[in-house]
């Protein structure tokens, strides 16, 4: 039976990739002065009304009972040893790349089941300055796929609010930052400026706020300019954001930055303003949040056959310990679940 379940998992992860790699080629993302570039679509989720999704409570302990990724459900292209994308009944991931201002870019496409699959992490409590490389964060909790967050609470940092997973451990909101809110329904909302009063309007929708920013794109508009807090705003570096795309639909965007070579040259890297570019020309972006960059910056995924692997700005070899991760969960467990072909499809 589970021989049987394996062929099927990967039947179907087969079919998404290919859909995935037919519908490349008439989606464009141009950016600002650059020339377009193909853009990897959202994978529907296979199966994904048939009732194969285990309930992940929000206030659940990170570490406890997490499922993992199956190996099966990885998606690979062409002859590349290295997956790019995962699909099982709740979860879909396809990764792309592309190149804009002179620097390269990665990210991925996420659709999830469940509000409860976007989840965080934190190296240590806060007030405490433990870290971990973001790969041993994921591992962990044995996310599908991770990034950094917002380094909360780390080197004195006092200010913003800070919730992670339904508990408010801070708020000190003075009204000169950002702030990201991902609700009960995993709905973005962006403050601008944040001062205590937004955050209390909330209510108890909230379940993670992050303090970082600026706001990249709200309701589909592109931010540009920063906020009150100049956070290198023009400065070419690595940077990373999260955005919502649709319904349980997101987008993690990342690029390199000068110390990552290309060839015999370095690529630039992206100012703040280049950022919004790039992020804002990406299909369907409804919310895009920037969060902690420069070495911090990191994606985690598979690579080859080892789970739980920076994938992003591999050139400098730089794996820089994080304070806290951002993930994505699979919650769908195969040994309580037969994952069967759809109708009309054919039989292993």
């Amino acid at each position: 039976m589970k021989q049987k379940r394996g062929r099927i998992i990967r039947r179907l992860a087969a079919c998404l990739l290919a859909a995935a790699l037919a519908g490349m080629a008439g989606t464009q993302n141009p950016a600002a002065g650059e020339k377009a570039e193909p853009a990897v679509p959202v994978l529907e989720l296979p199966e994904a009304e048939q009732g194969r999704v285990e309930e992940i409570p929000v206030e659940q302990d990170s570490l406890q009972n997490s499922l993992p990724p199956l190996e099966s459900c990885y998606l690979y292209g062409g002859e590349d040893e290295n997956p790019t994308g995962y699909a099982d009944p709740s979860i879909t991931v396809n990764l792309g790349t592309g190149t804009i201002y002179g620097t390269k870019y990665l990210y991925a496409r996420i659709k999830i089941a469940s509000a409860s699959q976007l989840r965080t992490l934190l190296a240590s409590p806060v007030g405490k300055q433990g870290t971990s490389p973001g790969h041993n964060l994921a591992k962990r909790v044995q996310a599908v796929i991770a990034i950094n967050g917002d380094f909360c609470g780390g080197d004195g940092v006092t200010q913003g609010a800070l919730m992670r997973q339904g508990e408010m451990l801070r708020q000190r909101c003075d009204g000169r930052f950002d702030l990201l809110a991902v609700d009960r329904a995993g709905d973005f909302h962006i403050l601008r400026n944040a001062k205590d009063e937004d955050v209390q309007a909330l209510g108890d929708q909230a379940v993670n706020i992050f303090t970082f920013g600026p706001a990249l794109v709200v309701d589909g508009e592109p931010i540009y300019g920063g906020n009150r807090i100049n956070l290198g705003r023009n400065k070419q570096a690595q940077r990373m954001a999260i955005c919502q795309t649709g319904p349980l639909e997101y987008l993690l965007i990342t690029s390199e930055g000068p110390e990552n070579p290309t060839g015999n040259d370095r690529t630039q890297g992206l100012t703040l303003d280049q950022f919004v570019d790039l992020v804002s020309s990406m299909p369907d972006v409804k919310m895009a949040y920037n969060l902690d960059g420069g070495s911090s910056a990191t994606m985690v995924f598979r690579s080859g056959e080892k789970n739980w692997t920076k994938i992003n700005a591999l050139s400098s070899g730089k794996i820089r310990p994080l304070k806290d991760i951002i993930y994505f969960a699979t919650a769908f467990d195969p040994e309580k679940n037969d994952f069967t072909v759809k109708e009309g499809a054919e039989e292993p």
